[in-house]
């Protein structure tokens, strides 16, 4: 059996799963980047960032591949944990779908506790901060999902309140317009609508332009210890001026479709 643990989005990480993006690929026709990926750029920016996480001793396991599924990559969006209990997320896009049976499998190989969401919910709408887990209200993520995760938390006696986050949907996931950094910081810009909503529960808001928001700025991975990576040069310096150790380091080329860091990773243990 595989431990799998998660309080929140910023304490240590020490395993999570990801897919490595051999089936890349920009497929939207109203993405401007379609046909526009430098594919031997790509391959090295997403080892650069597997070699970081590495050096910061976050093992990696990979998900296996599965050939016409461009979006893989994005393995945040599949499922989340919430203290042991994993949740299978159902993705709105049939294109996608595929990649539940993938997760299943491997939940099954590991005995791993889960849940299968019976109603639209993908991960990267979902951000967990102890207890309270902020789940964003989008296009492919309903309130009706709120109401199913607050059931199954309950009926699990797992103490998580789910508080829905509005905000505009032409962002895809809650974390390309919020995420939480450590214990008492968010990282947030002015897409998200409810913003005194999460000032209940979080202390300290650093706020970035739309623009930055555009490029995925708030889209970073918490390592643990206030080692944050992101891509963004902005964000970088805006990190470090708030007390962060921010890394830097460029991945221009998957955040063309769409997902940074945070869309890459899918934690399963943070201690």
């Amino acid at each position: 059996m595989l431990e799998i643990f998660l309080n929140n989005q910023y304490d240590k990480l020490s395993y999570c799963l990801m897919c490595y993006p051999c089936n890349y690929k920009i497929t939207d026709n109203n993405n401007p980047y379609k046909d526009h990926i430098n594919f031997d750029l790509m391959f090295h920016q997403y080892n650069n960032f597997i070699n970081i996480l590495i050096d910061k001793n976050v093992k990696v396991q990979f998900l296996d591949q599965i050939s016409d599924c461009p979006s893989q990559v994005y393995s945040r969006d599949i499922g989340f944990v919430i203290k042991d209990t994993f949740f299978m997320c159902k993705l709105k896009n049939k294109e996608r779908m595929k990649e539940s049976i993938i997760i299943e499998c491997f939940l099954k190989k590991y005995n791993i506790k889960y849940h299968k969401m019976q109603n639209n919910i993908e991960g990267g709408d979902v951000i967990l901060y102890n207890d309270v887990v902020f789940v964003g209200i989008s296009s492919r993520t309903k309130i009706e999902s709120c109401n199913e995760l607050q059931r199954i938390l309950e009926e699990n006696n797992i103490n998580v309140k789910v508080v829905p986050i509005n905000f505009d949907n032409h962002k895809l996931h809650l974390d390309c317009v919020f995420n939480i950094i450590d214990k008492d910081t968010c990282i947030i810009s002015n897409y998200v609508y409810d913003i005194d909503k999460i000032k209940q529960y979080i202390k300290n808001t650093i706020f970035i332009n739309k623009e930055t928001a555009d490029n995925l700025g708030t889209n970073v991975i918490a390592l643990g210890n206030k080692n944050i990576i992101t891509s963004n040069k902005i964000v970088y310096n805006t990190l470090k001026d708030n007390g962060f150790n921010a890394i830097y380091s460029d991945y221009s080329e998957i955040i063309k479709g769409g997902g940074s860091f945070t869309c890459s990773t899918l934690p399963l243990l943070r201690s």
